[in-house]
């Protein structure tokens, strides 16, 4: 009887150790499958990282280019202008002021009050002060008042700047419209521009130029 029982003991501890690896043996399979799924998604995940890493460097390199910055907003501007005017209601490269070689962006093409065929054109021309915005977003993100203040003053005067360009260069009433738009091409900018109630008094008054951005215009 012992001897019964110690064998029926040694077939059930095989069997149990038979179970037991074969167990053993496809959880580790199933383990190890999990592992290599999960890191090739990792794997993946950081080339699809990397990618969009250069992607951004490519933008910033787009950015940090003044003209490509100045294409970049007339790309935008004249995509809008284009789902809202017709061809015929705007010319884009334009010369608006008499005795000047500036062409300005573009121009709508207002019906003008003499001749049946002339136009009064109203001039729109994209500016995108991109260091000083950046430098004052900078200082939002630190909590730095003092930066913040500083970097205000500065965008204030690039506004400023671009809002005087637009009036001496392409505002010719009455071969144009007596005021001029400026285009702002994120929509960041044009609300940092507008809550300075003060900057957009100035620039209607003295400078007869109306903000917008790409929601405004």
């Amino acid at each position: 009887l012992q001897e019964g029982n110690e064998k029926k003991l040694e077939e059930m501890r095989n069997t149990v150790d038979e179970k037991l690896q074969k167990t053993l043996e496809t959880r580790l399979t199933q383990s190890f499958e999990l592992v290599s799924k999960n890191l090739d998604s990792v794997q993946k995940g950081l080339g699809e990282m990397q990618q969009l890493a250069i992607g951004v460097g490519d933008l910033k390199k787009v950015l940090s280019n003044v003209k490509s910055r100045g294409i970049l907003g007339e790309i935008q501007l004249g995509a809008i202008l284009e789902q809202i005017l017709s061809p015929a209601q705007y010319q884009k490269n334009v010369v608006t002021k008499q005795g000047t070689r500036e062409n300005v962006e573009f121009a709508v093409c207002l019906p003008g009050r003499e001749e049946e065929d002339a136009f009064c054109f109203l001039p729109i021309d994209s500016k995108f002060p991109q260091e000083d915005y950046y430098t004052l977003v900078t200082a939002y993100d630190a909590g730095d008042l003092a930066a913040v203040e500083i970097a205000r003053k500065a965008l204030e005067v690039i506004i400023k700047k671009c809002a005087k360009d637009i009036r001496d260069k392409y505002l010719d009433p009455p071969n144009t419209t007596d005021f001029g738009i400026m285009f702002l091409p994120f929509e960041g900018l044009y609300a940092e521009v507008v809550r300075n109630s003060s900057l957009i008094e100035v620039l209607h008054r003295d400078f007869k130029v109306v903000i917008t951005g790409p929601s405004t215009l």
